[in-house]
C-alpha cells in the first residue's frame, strides 16, 4: 500500500517536471559504499540545481534535497561506514590481487541482486511510462547490472567511476590499455615500473579483465529472472554503447595517459567550498603554531580497530614530534600523548586546508588523497587494500608522499622516520607544486561533469565522441591480421631470395664442375 502511494507521488512529480524546463535524469548507484557516493552526489545535485529533474536510487538519501532532486532507496545491503576492521589486514602479496578481485565479484553480485529486489526499480519503470527519462547515470565499478535497466528505458548511458577505472572498463569506450606504463587499479605501482612489475601488471590486468565475465554472466541471469519476458541483451553488449565515462582522477596525480573524448577526468569533483570548522577544533588548529598532523583512515576503515601494538607504536611516534596531532578516532584512548586530540568524525577537507596543517597520515583513499593534493599537504600513506596502494605509488612518484607499510607499523622508529620525511621541506614544496597544477583547470570538475552529461543528451546521438575501437574484433584492434600478412610476405621474400641464391650458387658450382671435368678430359686426350 505504501509502495503504491510512493509510485503515485513520483508519477505526479515527474509528470509536472515533464511539462517544464530541464531534462529528466536517472541515477542508479547500487553500491553501498559512502565514499563512492560522495563522488556521485555533487554531480547529481548539481544537475538538479541547474534545473534538471533528477531522480537518484542509492543507499544515501539527500539530507537537504533541492526541489528538483528526488530520492528512492535501494534495499538489501548494509551501508559501508566504519565497516572494516584493521585487525583483518596483513601485508600485501601478489595473490591479494585476485583475493580483492574475488571480493569485488561478490560485491557486484550482491549489489545487483539487492538492487533488482528493491521496489524502487519497479517504481522507476512505472514512472518512465508516464514521464520518460532522458538519460541514465550509473556507477561503473563491480557490476553492469544497471545497464540492463538503461536498456529497458531505451535511453543513453553515462558511467561514473569514483576511482581509476577497472581493467574491464577500457574496452567498452575504446580506451587504450597499455600495461607497460598504465598501472592496474589492483596494482601497487606508479607509471615507472621495473620488468617484473610490468610483468605482474600485464598478467593481473589481462586475467581479471577476462574473469570479470563471471560478474556479467551473473548480471544476465539476475536480469532474466527479474524480467523474464524482456529479452534483455547480454550486459556485455549493452555497455559497449556507453556514451560517456566520468573518472574521479586527474593526470597531475595519476599520470598522463591517452583518453578518448568519451572518457573525461573529473578528479576532485567532490571537493566543495571551504566551510567553518567546529569551534573547539578551530581553536586547536589556530593555536597550533608548530603545525598540525592530521590522521584519518576514511569512512570505511574503523581506526579504533587498529591492533594494540600498532596503535601504541603510532602514539609513541606522534609523541616525539612538536606538532599537534588531530586524529579521527571512534573510541576513547587510554593515556594519549599531550599533543593528541581525537574526534569521532572530521570535516576532512576543511581541516586539511587549514593554514597550520603540515602533514596528512592516511590509508590512501582517493577522496582523502585528492583533498590533500588540493590543499597542498604532503601525505604519509599506509595503504590497506584496493586502490590505496595505487594512490600511494602516485604520491610517492610525484614527490608529495611517503609510503608507510602496515606490517611495519609496530616499529616506533620506522613510523617516526616516515613522519619525519613527510614533514620535510622538500615534501612540502612538492605537495604545493602538485596542488597548483591540480587546481589549474579551465573549469571546475563539477562544471565539466555537468556539461559532459548534458552534452550526451543534446549531441550524443551522433556519437561524435565515441571511438570506433569497440566495434573492432580484437585481432583487428591489435592489427594482428596486418602483422600476419607482413610476416607472411617477409617469410615469402626471405624464402624466395634464399631459394634464388641457392639456385644461383648451385648453378655456378655445377657450371664450374662441368668446366673442370671437360678440362680434365681434354688433358687425358692430349
Amino acid at each position: 500500500m505504501f509502495g503504491a502511494w510512493k509510485i503515485k507521488i513520483l508519477l505526479i512529480v515527474l509528470a509536472i517536471g515533464s511539462s517544464s524546463h530541464g531534462y529528466r535524469i536517472l541515477g542508479l548507484f547500487p553500491h553501498p559504499g559512502l565514499s563512492h557516493f560522495k563522488v556521485f552526489h555533487p554531480i547529481m545535485r548539481g544537475l538538479a540545481n541547474d534545473g534538471h529533474h533528477v531522480t537518484v536510487l542509492s543507499y544515501f538519501p539527500d539530507a537537504e534535497p533541492v526541489p528538483n532532486y528526488h530520492d528512492l532507496r535501494f534495499e538489501g545491503q548494509e551501508v559501508l561506514t566504519n565497516a572494516f576492521s584493521l585487525q583483518d589486514f596483513t601485508g600485501r602479496t601478489f595473490i591479494d590481487n585476485f583475493h580483492e578481485f574475488h571480493e569485488l565479484v561478490v560485491w557486484g553480485m550482491d549489489s545487483c541482486k539487492a538492487a533488482l529486489d528493491s521496489p524502487a526499480i519497479d517504481q522507476i519503470l512505472e514512472a518512465h511510462r508516464v514521464a520518460p527519462f532522458d538519460l541514465v547515470v550509473m556507477e561503473v565499478f563491480a557490476t553492469d547490472c544497471m545497464a540492463g535497466i538503461a536498456w529497458l528505458l531505451q535511453v543513453p548511458l553515462v558511467g561514473l567511476s569514483s576511482c581509476a577505472i577497472m581493467p574491464w572498463h577500457y574496452d567498452r569506450v575504446g580506451l587504450p590499455d597499455t600495461p607497460s606504463y598504465i598501472p592496474s587499479e589492483f596494482s601497487t605501482f606508479s607509471e615507472e615500473m621495473s620488468f617484473w612489475q610490468r610483468f605482474e601488471n600485464w598478467l593481473v590486468t589481462r586475467v581479471v579483465k577476462h574473469l570479470y565475465r563471471i560478474v556479467q554472466i551473473s548480471d544476465n541471469r539476475l536480469l532474466k529472472e527479474k524480467f523474464p519476458n524482456a529479452a534483455i541483451p547480454d550486459v556485455a553488449e549493452i555497455v559497449q554503447n556507453t556514451s560517456l565515462i566520468l573518472i574521479n582522477q586527474h593526470y597531475t596525480l595519476s599520470g598522463a595517459r591517452p583518453l578518448v573524448p568519451a572518457v573525461v577526468e573529473i578528479g576532485g569533483v567532490h571537493i566543495q567550498s571551504e566551510k567553518p570548522l567546529p569551534t573547539k577544533l578551530q581553536q586547536i588548529m589556530d593555536q597550533s603554531s608548530n603545525g598540525v598532523i592530521v590522521v584519518s583512515f576514511g569512512s570505511v576503515l574503523k581506526a579504533a580497530t587498529l591492533p594494540t601494538a600498532k596503535r601504541n607504536a603510532m602514539l609513541e611516534a606522534f609523541a616525539r614530534f612538536d606538532q599537534q596531532v588531530v586524529w579521527k578516532w571512534e573510541d576513547e584512548l587510554d593515556n594519549p600523548p599531550k599533543n593528541l586530540y581525537t574526534q569521532k568524525w572530521l570535516p576532512q577537507r576543511d581541516v586539511l586546508c587549514h593554514k597550520n596543517v603540515r602533514l596528512f597520515v592516511s590509508h590512501g583513499g582517493l577522496l582523502g588523497v585528492s583533498e590533500a593534493v588540493h590543499c597542498g599537504v604532503p601525505v604519509v600513506v599506509m595503504p590497506i587494500y584496493g586502490d590505496q596502494f595505487l594512490n600511494a605509488a602516485a604520491l610517492v612518484n610525484r614527490g608529495a608522499g611517503v609510503r608507510m607499510d602496515y606490517e611495519q607499523v609496530d616499529n616506533v622508529t620506522y613510523i617516526a622516520s616516515c613522519i619525519g620525511e613527510g614533514l620535510s621541506d622538500r615534501k612540502r614544496r612538492m605537495a604545493q607544486s602538485l596542488s597548483r597544477a591540480y587546481k589549474s583547470r579551465p573549469q571546475t570538475p563539477l562544471d565539466l561533469a555537468r556539461w559532459s552529461i548534458i552534452n550526451v543528451i543534446e549531441n550524443g546521438a551522433m556519437e561524435y565522441e565515441r571511438s570506433y575501437a569497440p566495434k573492432l574484433p580484437w585481432y583487428i584492434y591489435y592489427s594482428l591480421d596486418v602483422i600476419l600478412v607482413l610476416l607472411f610476405a617477409a617469410i615469402t621474400i626471405v624464402f624466395g631470395v634464399s631459394y634464388g641464391c641457392r639456385k644461383l650458387c648451385c648453378g655456378k658450382q655445377h657450371l664450374k664442375s662441368t668446366k673442370s671435368n671437360a678440362a680434365k678430359k681434354k688433358t687425358k686426350k692430349q
